[in-house]
């Protein structure tokens, strides 16, 4: 059953992974695009264009960051049952053989 969760969590992830990568090459440009019009117009000061800027760039930074570092430590413990798996299956493997080679010996 716990591989149904892995597989589904996978997937979420990997729908995140597109949504950051979609808001990391769009926010930017409609950001800049926006606040050149705003501040041709004389709209918007360029002072304040670029505290707001620093501000989202800040929150974004931030929450990147946290999000990053749970993707990471959910990665290693899935990495870490995957190795323990593999370590029990060579382990059943190292049994077969001798039992084989038993086998062998014997007839």
């Amino acid at each position: 059953m716990k591989p149904v969760i892995d597989i589904e969590k996978n997937k979420k992830i990997a729908k995140q992974v597109e949504r950051w990568d979609l808001f990391a090459r769009l926010t930017p440009t409609l950001f800049l695009a926006t606040s050149l019009i705003l501040v041709l117009f004389d709209i918007v000061k360029l002072e304040y264009a670029f505290y707001i800027g620093l501000a989202g760039f800040a929150v974004t930074a931030v929450s990147w960051w946290w999000w990053a570092i749970f993707t990471i430590k959910y990665l290693i413990t899935v990495l870490n049952r995957a190795s323990k798996g593999l370590y029990e299956v060579n382990d059943e493997v190292i049994v077969v053989k001798k039992e084989l080679a038993e086998l062998k010996d014997e007839q």
